[in-house]
């Protein structure tokens, strides 16, 4: 019989799960609870005891109690009394205790032992959470606890369940797992290879243990006489043993008060030293914890949207940790993420319980080979070592994660990182998540529509064939060798990135003979690729290319060169021309080469997806500031607010999109309006033209609350859908077209 277990080492809690043949995963018990205390109390006699009964050796001496290993994984010990013991003996007394009990559940010795671990850990921390339990099995892996989350959700722990109707081939989910030291916060696509992991961050300082430390802040702070027994821990030697066992004991009521409170409106809450118990009610609880729950809902939405992902685009939000009860954060997180919650009944069990689905399933399925396992770094001594009691023992090791690092278990995918900031910086005020702003209705005015088709003006081309282009100063033969589209799998090939979700690559390979003398940049700038409906896009510059693009100073006549541009296009929006445009005097001058592109998927009709109403405020990174902004209005009769000439396309019309900014400190204006873009129906963006400096609207470096109006020239029938908003991370917010 083949014993699978999965070992769930939390910061504040041990989750243990085991599968034998035939039957289904199961969450084991550990002195009677679903759960295991990581924590770990050196007795006198150098023993290490571990979980509930470490928690109350510890009201004997809580300088003997380790309730933090995991956050210390990196370390090399860590001093327990006046004792130097190795954090690989600590993590092992506590990894072995949970596979014994697996053990016992399942009547034999554990074949395959899985742990799981945050997807911030590098080979550093794996290696040293393997080092610790090398001799626990024969057969040892590792699996990322959001990876293992996003398996619960596809198959509800079910093992051989492909999950594909839950979480289709695609599809992106957010985890949010609130432990008891940390807050952390991934995302995950599932694609053909697995459950890929593609954002991740944390909270360092935001736990389950940190709310119910806020709890009893609070009580202290209101509850007369408490404050007398609260005793402070850090001086031991003017604290009796009593005042220690109740200082434990009401930890643990509080967090049994907080729990009971995410099901029931009240709680008598039983008090030390002899006091009067008291009621405590959820509306109490949820006065205490708002701030703290606010953050972490702007620190999730932040989290998703930093990762690349728009926060409707989740199929859910799972949620993890026991923490996640609480029903405040529940509706803050549903006031800023458009998708559904998912809460199951047994939220600390989730990860391991995908872990083990993940780890079965694979058993009997063939996969592509694992990631390598670190090695383990070489095995601690067995017995502590004796030191002398002014020793400090060593920092802890809570660092804040900035790089993500993606693991692979089995069959499940290696991801790739990005770079977020700390949670701190992220997060924002506390209420700018629901925070709205607004304006007066704006200037009246008169619609900015210039006459004609969008192309007027251009003579028209043959594919493989020269035409000339002549603006009265730069004469040349323009050739549009070959488009290719879709071209994303060659521009990746060239090392460019994936486009946006929704978006595609298109490129376009060129090459101008000069007729007479000219200079740089030979109509590069004005070459774009148009869609059926005349909407000009404009290529993206300094991306690796497939093929050169030769930009010699000047051309003498006869001279040729090679120009290849690439362009971001919606899947929705197909292409039908390459097009060199240029406004010369008061006329549209150029070329225009139509080819049949095949690179639209789902060419027609609007996106359907929500987006932010119009004055709701999200934070958007400028430099190192964060400043709240919200998109208010779009104008459609700009005139009060641009001039007419703004319009120098035929069969164009002019938008004014007015949107309100809070920063402490000066800003960009036409900085904040270039991160603007304006989106058609089908998710095509615009860049804006110029800014407006009228009725209001700010110009150059402001502060404060401010107005900026970011002026847009499109072809006049193309339906406007949305406004996307990025700070310097360019991962955009999006609001409603009102």
């Amino acid at each position: 019989m083949s014993v699978t277990a999965v070992v769930d080492f939390g910061s504040s809690h041990t989750v243990t799960v085991v599968h034998t043949p035939g039957g289904p995963p199961r969450v084991v018990n550990v002195d009677g609870e679903p759960f295991l205390p990581s924590a770990v109390f050196l007795t006198g006699d150098d023993s290490l005891v571990v979980g509930h009964d470490a928690l109350q050796m510890a009201a004997v001496d809580l300088s003997r109690l380790e309730s933090r290993a995991k956050a210390r994984i990196a370390e090399r010990e860590v001093l327990l009394g006046n004792t130097v013991v190795p954090i690989p003996t600590v993590v092992l007394a506590i990894l072995a205790r949970a596979v014994r009990a697996a053990a016992s559940v399942a009547g034999a010795p554990v074949d395959h032992l899985v742990l799981t671990h945050p997807a911030s850990w590098g080979s550093r921390e794996r290696g040293a959470l393997l080092a610790a339990a090398e001799d626990l099995a024969p057969q040892i892996s590792t699996i990322a606890e959001p990876v293992g989350a996003g398996v619960w959700f596809a198959t509800r722990g079910q093992v051989g369940v492909d999950g594909a109707d839950r979480f289709p081939l695609g599809a992106v989910l957010g985890v949010l797992d609130v432990g008891g030291g940390t807050c952390d916060v991934a995302v995950v696509r599932r694609e053909t290879t697995g459950i890929v992991l593609i954002g991740y961050a944390s909270i360092p300082d935001l736990g389950g243990d940190d709310l119910d430390q806020r709890i009893i802040d609070h009580l202290r702070r209101t509850v007369p006489g408490l404050a007398d027994r609260l005793v402070d821990t850090s001086a031991p030697g003017r604290v009796s043993l009593v005042q220690l066992r109740e200082l434990v004991a009401f930890r643990r009521e509080v967090q049994r008060a907080k729990e009971l409170l995410s099901r029931h409106e009240q709680v008598e809450l039983r008090l030390p030293g002899g006091l009067p118990g008291i009621m405590l009610t959820r509306e109490d609880m949820e006065r205490v914890l708002h701030a703290d729950l606010d953050r972490v809902a702007a620190f999730t939405l932040r989290t998703i949207v930093r990762s690349g992902v728009e926060a409707y685009e989740l199929t859910a939000l799972q949620l993890a940790g026991g923490s996640a009860r609480i029903p405040l954060l529940r509706r803050k997180l549903a006031e800023v993420l458009p998708t559904h919650i998912q809460l199951d009944e047994q939220p600390e069990a989730i990860v391991a319980l995908g872990a083990c689905a993940v780890a079965v399933s694979h058993e009997d399925t063939p996969g592509p080979a694992p990631e390598p396992a670190p090695q383990p770094a070489a095995r601690a001594n067995a017995r502590p070592r004796r030191r002398r009691r002014h020793a400090e023992p060593p920092p802890g090791a809570r660092s804040m994660v900035a790089l993500v690092v993606a693991v692979a278990f089995a069959a499940i995918a290696v991801g790739y990182g990005i770079v977020l900031r700390p949670a701190d910086a992220v997060t924002g005020d506390a209420l700018a998540a629901t925070e709205r702003f607004a304006l007066n209705s704006p200037a009246v005015g008169e619609e900015l529509v210039r006459d004609g088709r969008p192309g007027d003006g251009l003579l028209t081309g043959k594919l493989g064939a020269p035409v000339r282009v002549f603006d009265g100063a730069i004469d040349v033969d323009w050739t549009v060798r070959e488009v290719i589209d879709p071209a994303t799998d060659d521009l990746v090939d060239a090392g460019a990135g994936r486009p946006p979700q929704g978006m595609r690559w298109v490129l376009v390979d060129s090459s101008i003979r000069a007729r007479a003398e000219t200079a740089a940049p030979y109509y590069l700038r004005d070459t774009f690729v148009v869609d059926d409906r005349g909407l000009l896009i404009a290529p993206v510059r300094d991306v690796p290319l497939p093929c050169p693009t030769e930009t010699p100073a000047t051309l003498e006549a006869g001279d040729q060169l090679r120009q290849c541009l690439a362009f971001a296009v919606s899947a929705r929006t197909p292409v039908r021309a390459v097009v060199i445009s240029r406004v010369s005097g008061d006329e549209q001058v150029g070329a225009m080469v139509p080819f049949d592109g095949d690179g639209a998927t789902e060419a027609g009709g609007p996106v359907v997806g929500p987006a932010l109403p119009p004055g709701v405020v999200r934070p958007l990174w400028v430099g190192e500031n964060v400043v709240n902004a919200a998109i208010i209005d779009v104008v459609a009769k700009p005139s009060a607010y641009v001039d007419a000439e703004v319009v120098d396309r035929p069969g164009h019309r002019a938008v004014l999109v007015r949107a309100v900014v809070e920063s402490s400190a000066g800003v960009s204006v036409p900085d904040l309006a270039g991160r603007l873009l304006l989106r058609d129906d089908r998710s095509q963006p615009v860049s804006a033209r110029l800014v407006s400096d009228r009725n209001g609207c700010a110009v150059g470096t402001a502060s404060g609350r401010f107005t900026v109006c970011a002026v847009f020239v499109v072809p006049a029938r193309v339906p406007l859908g949305s406004v996307a908003w990025s700070g310097t991370d360019e991962r955009p917010f999006l609001w409603q077209v009102p």
